[in-house]
């Protein structure tokens, strides 16, 4: 059992114990399933702490988006710890295993390529490790990079360019120290200016290590520059971007928002792709930016939803064909998709439960 606060109550936890509100009475018994109902009564009865156990529930959630996902739950914790052990090497010796690099780019090429249809879940790795982001951020970066090219018919070695530069964008920050990396507290403007010139340390070891393919080099050097001209280092503007860079960009700022970092929560994936779609044409490219609706969807799985017939549920994959008609698991209840039952759709958008 532990006490959490009820912002941060999800669907699936369970009350561990009878909740009481101010004059002794139960209200809630133990073992009463949280969902959104709950916390909205917990809250009218002025209960903000609630005791909770774990369960089954996001387990049992994860089967079904299994059933979709693009890269396997096995392959997809495989290549983490190839990330891992590549980035341990290169800030140890600033040597670039390429073999490795392109054994894990095509590796997560040949499951994409394999498993996507219109029926989608993406998994992506988050960890709660702040010494470790860099390396989940690398290996999400390069998955959505990669989906994004294929919605752009984007293929073969081309598209094993872009999972490569991808994977190795923020090769440069294993150059910038730690106590800057992971800073709870926003940084000072020199600090800054290291932060930013990572592109430029990225550049430069790509090409130590023999990395002359200028797409490549492209990605990693220009993925923080933006589509109005306004980002970093040299404010390239609209198709001055290199395709890699403009995709990239999309992918960065996606995985970077949905994640836990040392100052700051993670925003949901609905409220990301919202942002980067009120961005189009400032900060991203559009025609890129599309092929994450595509991959995602507009409710990406694990959003909470409620159904215009009162019932709760949570999205287990995307639907490319119609992308507001995702499939839903109803809670206790069966697999709907909503292209087939036309009769129901999503009427609120209520939280969301990540699920890798």
């Amino acid at each position: 059992m532990k006490i959490v606060p009820l912002s941060k109550a999800k669907y699936g936890m369970v009350i561990a114990m009878d909740v009481r509100d101010t004059t002794g009475r139960v209200i809630l018994k133990k073992g009463t399933e949280i969902n959104e109902s709950i916390i909205y009564l917990l809250k009218k009865a002025g209960i903000f702490n609630i005791p909770i156990n774990s369960t089954k529930i996001v387990s049992d959630l994860k089967k079904e988006t299994e059933k979709h996902g693009v890269i396997s739950k096995e392959n997809l914790d495989l290549n983490y710890n190839k990330v891992k052990d590549l980035f341990k090497n290169l800030e140890n010796d600033g040597h670039i295993d390429i073999d490795t690099v392109i054994d894990i780019a095509s590796s997560i090429k040949e499951d994409l390529e394999n498993n996507y249809s219109d029926k989608l879940f993406v998994p992506l790795k988050k960890l709660r490790d702040f010494d470790e982001y860099l390396y989940s951020h690398s290996l999400n970066v390069m998955i959505i990079s990669s989906l994004l090219a294929i919605e752009n018919k984007i293929i073969d070695d081309e598209l094993l360019n872009i999972s490569i530069s991808a994977l190795l964008h923020d090769i440069g920050k294993t150059k910038v120290p730690k106590e800057i990396m992971n800073a709870p507290r926003p940084l000072t403007g020199e600090e800054m200016n290291i932060m930013r010139n990572h592109v430029l340390y990225g550049k430069k070891l790509a090409l130590e290590n023999n990395l002359k393919d200028e797409n490549i080099i492209g990605g990693i050097y220009e993925h923080h520059e933006r589509y109005d001209g306004k980002g970093y280092l040299e404010g390239k503007k609209g198709s001055y971007i290199t395709k890699f860079g403009r995709i990239i960009a999309i992918a960065d700022v996606y995985d970077a928002l949905t994640s836990v970092r040392s100052y700051k929560g993670p925003w949901t994936p609905y409220k990301t792709i919202s942002f980067i779609l009120t961005n189009v044409e400032k900060q991203f490219d559009g025609t890129f930016a599309q092929g994450l609706i595509n991959a995602f969807g507009i409710y990406p799985a694990g959003t909470r939803v409620q159904l215009n017939n009162g019932q709760f549920g949570t999205v287990v994959a995307s639907n490319r064909a119609n992308k507001i008609r995702p499939l839903i698991k109803i809670d206790h209840g069966d697999i709907v998709d909503l292209s087939e039952e036309k009769s129901l759709r999503i009427t609120k958008v209520l939280d969301y439960i990540y699920i890798e």
